[in-house]
């Protein structure tokens, strides 16, 4: 980088608080700058401006063009430096701009930058929030869109915007973001567990986006009466997730208040969907299968509240053979309309007992062509493998739906439970 003179380091070193600059030379202050500068970008949350501001150091107006492109050469990596006048910067310098209007005249002449500055250089506050800046980013015109803009902090020139640094940090938030609620989402699914014996219960989740609307929820009621579920919020992405968050809410207030455990299957259905009713907007819903198994009386109890068909196995005590039954959705889904008589499909647990549910994610899932997997497939694939342990029928599913989709990308949320019960 080539040697800068003391005048064009002032903005810098006013920026970082070394005002008298008489007693120190070139370097000196260069390494200072570069250290305060540092320290003060480190003080902006990712959030704020502040945060992608580029320090430049500015260039006098009266400095010829000839110079200026000098000062660009040396500068490979920008696109705009900052122009100073008498008080402070006054405008940017854009690097196209400055080659497009050199002519042979001009190299002859070697006219001043600030006849080329432009002067209505837009400026963000460094403490702004990186979304709000987009925003007012977005809203100029086309053609100064992609335009570099200044960075101020306490009405002082702080440095250089670039809008691909701003839209790079917002896309790093979003992701940080992202993944914390992702691994939130993950946290509340695996929060409660059956620890009865007798329920093995293991599940596969293949999120469309770091999270979903897809929700599991696995738990013991009181000592003889646990619970296997699967809900689906109607939407897909953030605000779905956001939503799946009652569902956790709901059984927790249950669970610590202590009022879970003396509440019957029925009661618990009825009190979750006024709760959706209640804590959702009119046209959200919420599709929900749940399975109350009741080990004193040795029965699975079905309540398939709009969700896709349930499966259950299990070993007939005479033949032998394996059988099956399928529940179909009988209820409407969580958030619609108070249930006047919600009836579940009750059944014995018999021998090698075996319970599949899943999200329509799994049937909807499409290929390459445009083919959906659909019932019959997962019928051709499950009936076949239903006796095996569940992860074993878990990782031939993964397996499977890898194959059927391949490099098609996934629209919805695939969730799937299964369970063993005995």
């Amino acid at each position: 980088m080539q040697s800068r003179s003391l005048t064009d380091l002032r903005s810098a070193s006013t920026i970082v608080g070394m005002e008298d600059l008489e007693q120190y030379n070139g370097d000196e202050i260069r390494d200072f700058v570069a250290a305060r500068l540092e320290k003060i970008l480190d003080s902006f949350s990712i959030l704020n401006v502040g945060h992608i501001t580029k320090f430049e150091e500015p260039i006098n107006r009266k400095l010829g063009i000839t110079e200026a492109l000098a000062a660009f050469a040396a500068r490979p990596g920008s696109s705009s430096l900052p122009v100073e006048g008498e008080h402070g910067v006054i405008g940017l310098i854009e690097r196209k701009e400055l080659a497009k209007k050199r002519t042979t005249l001009m190299a002859v002449t070697d006219p001043p930058v600030d006849r080329f500055l432009d002067g209505t250089a837009f400026s963000i506050d460094a403490s702004e929030n990186c979304e709000k800046a987009m925003s007012l980013v977005l809203g100029r015109g086309p053609e100064k869109l992609y335009d570099d803009f200044m960075i101020f902090e306490n009405g002082r020139f702080f440095g250089i915007g670039t809008f691909a640094d701003l839209s790079r940090n917002i896309a790093e938030i979003r992701n940080v973001d992202l993944d914390k609620a992702r691994k939130m989402q993950e946290f509340l699914m695996t929060r409660n567990s059956i620890k009865s014996a007798g329920i093995r219960a293991e599940n596969y989740v293949r999120m469309a986006h770091e999270v979903g609307g897809d929700y599991l929820q696995c738990m013991d009621i009181n000592d003889g009466l646990s619970l296997l579920s699967c809900f689906d919020v109607c939407g897909k992405g953030t605000a779905a997730a956001l939503l799946t968050s009652i569902l956790s809410s709901f059984f927790a207030t249950l669970k610590i208040g202590g009022s879970l455990h003396a509440l019957s299957p029925l009661s618990i259905l009825n009190a979750l969907n006024a709760v959706v009713m209640d804590q959702t907007p009119e046209e959200i819903f919420i599709a929900g299968a749940m399975v109350f198994i009741d080990r004193a009386h040795g029965e699975a109890t079905f309540f398939n509240c709009g969700m896709p068909p349930l499966y259950a196995f299990y070993s007939d005590e005479e033949s032998g053979k394996t059988k099956g039954k399928i529940v179909n959705p009988g209820l409407w889904p969580l958030g619609i309309n108070e249930f006047a008589e919600p009836r579940g499909s009750a059944f014995p647990i018999s021998k090698n007992f075996r319970l599949f549910m899943h999200s329509d994610g799994l049937t909807e899932a499409r290929n390459e062509r445009g083919e959906r997997y659909g019932e019959e497939k997962l019928r051709k694939f499950l009936y076949p493998r239903c006796m095996k342990r569940a992860e074993a029928i878990l990782a031939d599913l993964d397996q499977e739906l890898s194959g059927f989709v391949a490099s098609a990308p996934q629209a919805d949320d695939i969730t799937v439970l299964v369970a063993e019960i005995s």
